[in-house]
């Protein structure tokens, strides 16, 4: 099961801040995106494309994706406020199948969407509720399968892996494959790449700092930087060196 960030599916960046959420989440919504299942990163592309192209949105609408064909999970919005369930978007995190669920809900795909749904409830508390798209609205999503594995206790045929562990793997990952990168070449000005992609969004994530995620580490990106080092008493030079990158990661 892979964990897959926004940058490295390719979201498209509207120069908009994903916002956070106002107030305190309650549930988790399920939904289904229709349309073909195959391909997960086109489809996730594709949909983002229609959301911000289309529909005008900050981004793709969903906080995560899961895919039953390949059981990866796609970061949508994350942990910012979504566009999925209308008049539940400011207190719910909502979790969409990629395709019709109709057309063949896997046993993969019920074990990552239970993947995300424990993500959820260990940053948000187990108090949350899980119910459909069709709950909220006048509509047919996620179809009668997903809708009746969610209605009926959402049971899996095999026992899924333990959430929490699985996305503290998945933070030691990051940290760790990291650290042996900028041990090498220290993100400086100039620098590019998926590693940059990655040092963006953490930043964006620890302060708000509002950076394009692009890959190129330019003048806002150091500037980012130095502010974060000055927050936490480091030497401030806008560079990610290991010292930076540590804590950028783990503190």
């Amino acid at each position: 099961m892979q964990y897959v960030p926004r940058s490295e599916w390719g979201a498209i960046d509207t120069g908009k801040r994903l916002k956070d959420f106002w107030r305190p989440v309650q549930g988790i919504v399920v939904h289904h995106t229709t349309g073909p299942s195959h391909g997960p990163w086109d489809r996730v592309r594709g949909h983002d494309r229609y959301h911000v192209h289309t529909k005008g949105w900050d981004s793709i609408a969903y906080n995560w994706l899961v895919s039953g064909e390949t059981g990866e999970i796609f970061e949508g919005r994350g942990w910012k406020r979504g566009a999925a369930t209308r008049g539940w978007n400011s207190k719910t995190i909502s979790v969409a199948y990629i395709g019709d669920s109709d057309d063949g809900l896997t046993e993969r795909g019920k074990d990552s969407i239970l993947t995300a749904v424990g993500a959820a409830r260990g940053r948000y508390g187990d108090h949350l509720w899980i119910k459909c798209h069709k709950d909220f609205s006048q509509t047919t999503c996620p179809g009668e399968t997903l809708t009746e594995w969610v209605h009926s206790g959402m049971t899996a045929e095999q026992p899924h892996t333990n959430t929490i562990i699985d996305w503290a793997a998945i933070l030691r990952y990051v940290t760790e494959a990291g650290l042996t990168y900028v041990i090498d070449q220290p993100i400086k000005r100039g620098s590019t790449g998926k590693w940059v992609s990655i040092t963006q969004q953490r930043l964006n994530d620890r302060t708000n700092a509002g950076l394009k995620v692009d890959g190129i580490y330019g003048k806002k990106s150091v500037a980012a930087c130095k502010r974060f080092q000055r927050q936490f008493a480091m030497e401030v030079n806008g560079i990610v060196d290991v010292d930076t990158w540590k804590v950028l990661w783990v503190a």
